[in-house]
C-alpha cells in the first residue's frame, strides 16, 4: 500500500513538473511576442514637402524608428551640388512634426550635434547624406 502512494505521488509530481515546463514555455513565447515590434524600424518617409527644398530636386528621406526608447534617426541624402544646410534642417523638423503628430509623442529632444556624410554613389556622382538624432517622449 505505501509502495502504491510512493508511486502514485512521484507520478503526480513527474506530471505537475511537465505541465508547469509547459507553461512557462508558453509565458516566454508570449514575452518574446509582445517585444516583437521593439526592434529599430527603417521607415522611407514620401518626399512630401519640396517647398521647403526648393534647390534639391531628388531627395531621399529615411527614418529609423525604435519604439522601446522613442528614439529616432532622420537621414536627408541628395547630390552634392544641390545640398543646402538650411533646406535640409527644414525638411528634417517638418518630417519630426509629422512623425510626433503620427505617434502621438509629445517632446523632442536632439540627442546629437546634425552630422553630414559625403560619398560617391555606384555611378560615380558626388552625394550629402545629413543626419539628426532625436529622442521622443510623450
Amino acid at each position: 500500500m505505501k509502495k502504491m502512494l510512493i508511486l502514485i505521488a512521484a507520478l503526480s509530481f513527474a506530471a505537475g513538473t511537465v505541465f508547469a515546463a509547459e507553461s512557462t514555455i508558453s509565458q516566454t513565447q508570449e514575452a518574446t511576442d509582445s517585444y516583437a515590434d521593439t526592434k529599430t524600424q527603417v521607415i522611407e518617409v514620401e518626399d512630401k514637402y519640396p517647398e521647403l527644398h526648393e534647390k534639391a530636386s531628388t531627395v531621399s528621406l529615411q527614418l529609423e524608428y525604435t519604439p522601446l526608447t522613442g528614439e529616432v534617426i532622420f537621414s536627408y541624402t541628395c547630390t552634392q551640388s544641390s545640398f543646402d544646410d538650411g533646406e535640409a534642417m527644414n525638411v528634417a523638423m517638418a518630417v519630426y512634426d509629422d512623425f510626433a503628430a503620427e505617434h502621438k509623442y509629445k517632446h523632442k529632444r536632439y540627442t546629437a550635434k546634425d552630422k553630414k556624410k559625403y560619398f560617391k554613389d555606384d555611378r560615380g556622382v558626388r552625394m550629402v547624406t545629413y543626419t539628426s538624432r532625436v529622442v521622443f517622449t510623450k
